[in-house]
């Protein structure tokens, strides 16, 4: 008796399926979250030149003066991105110190964190909070990371708020780099007295 065509296509769909859920299970868990830089300490102002994650995505920085002396960090510069995206396993960043008036880069790995912002986006749950993560450069080279997530219905009570550290400290590498552009540059801020004179 010949076979039918349903049962001859089974075996494929049978294949396309498991295709299908490999392919799923395989793809990375994606978040919504907020880049927040920060740097400092206040009177070490810092400029970051780059600002990348994985070598794959960045966000933008920029000049940066308040937050690193704190834990958790405090910065008032925040970056959403524009859609989802894997948990970072490492972030890469350029900048330069105001004060010391030297350049610093840095390549650092981070723990793997998708186990860790499964558990915090379920303890807690956007929209009721919105989370943030956080790296932060000093005007000595020293770097941190850190994730945040904040109460969105909350008012002014940040009791029910969530940090924790990711790196608390590593330490740059100085490297080359002609500081004549920031001195042009700052000169008007150091005049206002936003920053301290580092000459």
């Amino acid at each position: 008796m010949p076979r039918s065509w349903m049962t001859r296509l089974r075996p494929g769909l049978l294949l396309l399926l498991l295709l299908l859920t490999a392919a799923c299970e395989a793809e990375q868990q994606r978040y919504s979250f907020t880049v927040q830089p920060f740097g400092g300490p206040r009177g070490w102002p810092v400029w970051v030149e780059k600002l990348t994650f994985d070598n794959t995505w960045s966000s933008p920085a920029g000049n940066l003066n308040v937050g690193f002396e704190y834990s958790p960090p405090r910065s008032g510069s925040y970056i959403t991105l524009a859609h989802p995206v894997p948990a970072p396993s490492s972030v890469q960043a350029r900048w330069f110190s105001y004060r010391t008036q030297t350049f610093y880069e840095i390549d650092l790995e981070l723990s793997d964190m998708d186990a860790q912002l499964q558990q915090w986006y379920r303890d807690y749950p956007q929209p009721d909070y919105r989370h943030y993560l956080m790296v932060g450069f000093s005007g000595r080279g020293e770097a941190k990371v850190w994730w945040r997530a904040s109460c969105n219905n909350c008012g002014r009570d940040r009791s029910r708020d969530f940090h924790a550290p990711i790196v608390e400290s590593a330490w740059a590498e100085q490297v080359e780099g002609n500081p004549d552009w920031y001195r042009e540059h700052i000169q008007e801020y150091i005049n206002e007295g936003v920053f301290p004179s580092p000459w």
